[in-house]
This record gives structure tokens, sequence and C-alpha cells, in this order.
């Protein structure tokens, strides 16, 4: 049978305690009113159409192996449209294999995109690569980053699984994600990936900004994702901010209603993980998925579940001994056995 090798702790069981490393980040899910814009937009950045899992409820655009997923109905049942548009609160870096300039030609070269506000602001780094800073529709701010993409990663990434169906543009990696947290937040939030998703690469560090008084040192907790030994990793970064919205937010305001997806790297920590959230009372049921008996997203209520779907959700980013989470930020949990898993099959047994 084809399947993904992967490797995973020696010795180690389903239901037995040790490190976990984190696999892939593999999208970032928003609510959209408008399909055709926001598709537009995604293309001019370089990301590729998936038309084979876009249908009428979603648009899935490919970035490599992760993707961005635009979702145009509220629920699976009974598919009321989206109203309110959702905008991450952090900022996307993209890794792109294009010049620059075809990329902001495209961006400035669409009516639709310009009258929808989008800007594109160009940078040089301290090492003279360039930046793109880019606000996308319905946005207030540069959310997304783009930069080159190192030499030979493309064709790296092509032999590493078999990626999504229609493969990628421009685009070859969402190299980290970005989200902001209140102060005093990113140790409860690294607890989390610690002691309930079991990850073995967290690290929590001074953010390069302090309060406004410099009486505060703000911090960031940054999450390792390694598809494998020869990839860049991917980081997922919770970065304190004065300014940060309550960390229950989601529960309360439409915008921030958002969800990433990742994926656990072996059978064991997947269960575990399982295990470990059950234990602390965070697996979660989105309403949002349900209505429909047949639909294999659906959210776990139990391990069997889970078991069967290959995936849960939790929202609650809290440690097993933490009484409060520092962010509720909805996140899909994926074994790497998972049909829509982008590195299945990398190679044949």
């Amino acid at each position: 049978a084809d399947r993904l090798i992967v490797p995973t702790s020696i010795g180690r069981e389903p239901g037995s305690p040790g490190p976990a490393t984190m696999l892939l980040l593999e999208h970032i899910n928003l609510f959209i009113p408008d399909p055709e814009l926001g598709r537009r937009f995604y293309e001019a950045l370089g990301l590729q159409l998936n038309r084979e899992s876009t249908n009428h409820r979603q648009v899935h655009l490919n970035a490599g192996f992760s993707q961005m997923h635009l979702v145009m109905k509220r629920n699976i049942r009974p598919g009321d449209p989206v109203e309110v548009p959702q905008r991450w609160l952090g900022e996307v870096e993209l890794w792109s294999q294009e010049d620059k300039s075809i990329i902001i030609q495209r961006l400035q070269a669409d009516d639709m995109l310009v009258a929808a506000g989008v800007t594109v602001e160009e940078e040089v780094e301290a090492g003279g690569a360039w930046v793109l800073l880019v606000q996308g529709p319905w946005e207030v701010r540069k959310t997304w980053r783009i930069t080159p993409a190192p030499a030979g990663f493309a064709d790296a990434l092509r032999s590493s699984g078999k990626g999504h169906n229609c493969g990628f543009a421009g685009i070859v990696a969402m190299s980290r994600i970005s989200h902001p947290c209140r102060p005093g937040s990113a140790e409860l939030i690294a607890d989390f990936y610690r002691t309930i998703l079991g990850s073995n690469e967290v690290e929590v560090k001074e953010n390069d900004t302090s309060s406004a008084g410099g009486s505060l040192k703000l911090k960031k907790a940054s999450v390792v994702f390694r598809m494998n030994d020869t990839l860049p990793p991917q980081y997922l970064d919770f970065e304190e901010q004065e300014d940060a919205p309550p960390a229950d937010a989601f529960d309360h305001d439409e915008v921030v209603k958002y969800h990433v997806c990742l994926y656990m790297k072996s059978d064991a920590d997947f269960q575990n993980s399982y295990q470990q959230a059950e234990r602390a009372g965070l697996v979660w049921v989105n309403d949002r998925f349900e209505g429909d008996p047949a639909n294999p997203l659906a959210s776990a209520r139990t391990w069997e579940e889970a078991e069967a779907a290959q995936q849960y959700r939790v929202k609650d980013l809290r440690g097993l001994d933490s009484e409060r989470p520092g962010l509720v930020l909805e996140h899909e949990i994926r074994s790497w056995r998972h049909f829509r898993c982008p590195l299945l099959p990398a190679q044949k047994l």
C-alpha cells in the first residue's frame, strides 16, 4: 500500500508520554462574502486554485503543501451565506518562486482588487532580499508578507509527497504565521502545545518589542513544524501585544472565528494528543460542520470518532494544569493518515 514513511519516537506506543514533532501547518480557514474577489486576490499573490476541492461552499487555494480555505457558507446545513468577512489578525509569510515584478503587476493590474483596497509595498531586508507587504480585501493592515523561496525549495517539495490536487504556482510555502495574544499569555499557549499536543519544539522568548512604558517585557511563543529532515521548518508564532484582542475574542466576534489546521507526525502522537485533550476537557464540537451525517470533516466527540475521521477539534489553548486559555483559536488537528494530507503517498512500501 502507498503510505508516508514518518519518523516516530523509538519505542513509543499510543498512550505513552513522549515528545512529538508537529508535521505540517496546513491551512487557514476564513469566511468571505465574495468568492470571486477572494479567488482573484489569492491567485494574484501566486496561490494555485484547487479546482477539485473547490465547490459551492468554499474556495481552496494551494500555497505549496499548505492552503487557504475561503468559505462562503457559514454552516453545512442549512448553508447560510457569509455576511461578515473574517480577517487574520496576525501576519502570514509566503515564499514565492516568482520575480517580485510579476506579483506586483498582477495585484495592480486587476481593477477589482484595486477597488477593494488591495495595496502592495516593497521593502528590502538587511541582506538585500526583497519583501512584498500586501493588504488584501476586507483587511485594515498589511497581512501578507511575500519573500523569495530558498533556492531549490520547489523541487525538494515536489519530491516530499503528492501535494494537493492541482499542484502549486508561484507561492510554494506558507513559511510562517503569526497571531497576536495578550501580554502574559505566550507561556500559557506554549503549555498547550507541550502538554496537550506533546510538541518538543516550542520556544518562548522575549519579543522584539516591549510595552509602551518599557516596564513589561513582551514574549513570543514559537511552534515548529517539520515535514522532513531536508525541508526548512514552518513556524506558528504567538506574539504578545498590548493592543491584542481579549483571549476569548473568538467566542464573541465573528471576524475572528477562523481556524487553523495542523497535522501530527505519527499515530502515537495523534492518539496521545487526543487523549490529553480529552483529559483536559478541551475536545470541542464546531456546530458549523454538523448536520450532514456523511460529512467526513464533522467534529469528533470520542476517540472512536476521532480515529475514524483521523481528526478532532479544540479551541481553548491551555495546558493540563492551566485554568484559563492563553488564547481561544480553533485548531483542526489531523493525523498524517487523514485523506487530505498532502504528504501521502510519499513513497511506496
